[in-house]
């Protein structure tokens, strides 16, 4: 029998202990709330299937909105991109062009312990990714390797890849250091490796660089992009015409020590150092030590008109030969006849210029040659520099060679800066690659008048010398041409090799840029008569590079008085500025 219900509360249930009876107040009879347990019981079930639900749905949610709107950890070797904008410096040329920056990337990377299928994965990807190994990347995959499947996406295939929904998938934002002109100045510039910075050239600067200002502003560099393309075009094109295995050159402002333009060829693309060959990245014209031959003999003749010891027709026996000691020395292809210190220079004569420095002697030529930063490394900016190699011991025979440019090797570099201060009045500047607003003082080695002495001297050289491929119409250049037996790596001289070189200056009455430019063992061709020398091949480059520059540096032709007046000793100032003038376009009076 069962009791009546209670009007507020839950059901109850009464048991009777025996049958038939009825007494509510009988100890037998017990009340059980079975129902509470079970509807207890249901709740905790629901709750735990709403946790477990909510969680599952809530790291869907995270995972979905990671994949569309976030990026993942930036990889180990990059930096994040907001972190590493500011880190490093943009580099520009003298003018604003862009050489080198930071560039914000996407990166696609693959967790591999995450992929479901690791074939269907890399499959997907390779039919988005052009030249994407899959069987490669299935195995990484297979195994449960983070990959790095590609360090730069583009949007469209960024979209793609996205689109796929595949499990494992990782966008990472990173910041690639990107150089939009290439190969272009690539020695200048360097480049930057992963967790290292710069390394090289003014990817090293940039490393510490602050702007003036203490902003954050780029990094000007003193190359003149335009200029530095003509530079490299006529070094390539003059390399494969002669067969040459290597080429540099570098043009410098006489007035303030900025390179204009420096290159090395071979070279290499910065954005993929790695795929050129480690010789290719190696800065010739500022690291490598030569034996630059004659274009010295432009130092022993300003050196000596200089001390007072000769004048531009002061006469040298160069007939036959010159005992220096234990040495001979004789010329290539002598005069065999008294030259004029002029015709010395012009004809290249060995034995001539050892003369002068007999006469001069040793100590007076250890001290211009040290005036002219030629015993110690240059303090450039550039990282890739070193001292150049002098003679063990500098007895007559050293102090002879070394007035021809043999027994002393000099880089490239130190050779453009020396010639620079004899032919620009006399102050040597050491050369800089970041550009200034302001000329540096430099330090006096020539007087004014034996610069000018020099450069009517270096004008013949072209006009009545060993230089007449090296002309150009207008601008009157300056120069000497330079061929030295290549120095063996063992010692000693290879054999039937050299280096042959043109260094010249323009406007000649009134120089404004230095230019070198160097082949390593040219080859003898068609058209000139079994020769391989600097005349034949290095002089016509720079010829070339003169009148495709020029105007790029803002000079133009001048008419022939004004330019050979100028060459006049004690030419009046107005002259000069007239000649000036004339050259950067503006009218002059003749």
């Amino acid at each position: 029998m069962f009791g009546r219900r209670h009007k507020r509360g839950k059901p109850r249930v009464y048991v009777i202990s025996e049958a038939g009876a009825e007494d509510r107040g009988a100890p037998s009879i017990q009340v059980r709330a079975s129902g509470a347990r079970v509807v207890t019981r249901a709740r905790a079930r629901v709750m735990m299937c709403a946790v477990v639900f909510f969680f599952i749905f809530s790291t869907l949610v995270v995972r979905l909105a990671f994949v569309s709107f976030g990026h993942v950890t930036p990889s180990r070797h990059f930096a994040d991109a907001r972190e590493a904008s500011h880190a490093r410096p943009e580099i520009v040329d003298r003018n604003g062009a862009l050489l080198a920056a930071d560039l914000p990337v996407i990166a696609l990377e693959v967790a591999g312990r995450e992929v479901w299928d690791a074939d269907e994965t890399a499959a997907k990807l390779a039919a988005i990714l052009p030249g994407l190994d899959a069987d490669a990347l299935a195995r990484e995959l297979a195994a449960g390797r983070y990959k790095e499947v590609r360090a730069d996406l583009t949007p469209a295939e960024r979209q793609a890849v996205f689109d796929l929904g595949l499990p494992g998938i990782r966008f990472a934002a990173r910041v690639e250091r990107f150089y939009p002109q290439g190969r272009l100045a690539s020695h200048v510039i360097g480049h930057d490796e992963p967790g290292k910075g710069g390394v090289m050239g003014l990817e090293r600067v940039a490393n510490r660089f602050r702007a003036p200002d203490g902003g954050e502003g780029p990094l000007r560099a003193s190359i003149d992009i335009r200029v530095q393309q003509v530079l490299e075009e006529e070094l390539t094109q003059s390399m494969e015409k002669f067969h040459a295995e290597a080429a540099w050159g570098a043009v410098m402002d006489v007035e303030t020590g900025e390179v204009i333009a420096l290159a090395n060829v071979p070279d290499f693309d910065p954005n993929e150092p790695g795929a050129a060959p480690v010789d290719s990245r190696r800065n010739r014209a500022t690291y490598d030590n030569y034996e630059l031959g004659s274009a010295f003999k432009t130092i022993t003749a300003a050196a000596v008109i200089d001390a007072g010891l000769a004048t531009e027709r002061t006469q040298y026996d160069a007939r036959g030969g010159f005992q220096v000691a234990d040495r001979r020395i004789t010329d290539f292809h002598g005069e065999n006849r008294i030259l004029t210190l002029s015709e010395v220079v012009q004809h290249s004569s060995n034995i001539g210029v050892a003369r002068m420095a007999m006469e001069m002697g040793r100590k007076e030529q250890q001290r211009v040659l040290g005036a002219l930063g030629l015993f110690d490394a240059l303090p450039i900016e550039l990282n890739e520099n070193r001292a150049p190699q002098l003679p063990r011991q500098w007895g007559p025979v050293e102090a002879a060679t070394i007035a021809y440019g043999h027994g002393i090797s000099v880089t490239p570099l130190h050779l453009l800066a020396a010639y620079s201060a004899v032919v620009n009045g006399g102050v040597y500047r050491t050369p800089s690659f970041l550009a200034s607003n302001s000329t540096p003082e430099g330090r006096r080695v020539f007087k004014a008048e034996t610069s000018a002495a020099m450069r009517r001297v270096l004008r013949r050289v072209i006009t009545d010398g060993t230089a007449t491929y090296a002309e150009a119409a207008g601008y009157y250049p300056i120069g000497k041409t330079a061929t030295a037996d290549k120095v063996a790596a063992h010692g000693g001289y290879e054999k039937d090799a050299r280096i042959a070189s043109f260094i010249g200056a323009v406007p000649g009455y009134a120089p404004r840029y230095a230019v070198l430019i160097s082949l390593d063992n040219p080859q003898a061709i068609e058209g000139t008569y079994g020769y391989a020398t600097a005349g034949w091949n290095a002089a016509p480059a720079f010829s070339r590079f003169v009148e495709r520059a020029a105007p790029l540096l803002g000079l133009s032709p001048v008419s022939e008085t004004v330019a050979l007046a100028s060459f006049i000793t004690g030419a009046p100032p107005q002259l000069r500025r007239e000649a000036r003038l004339e050259a950067q376009g503006g009218e002059a009076v003749r």
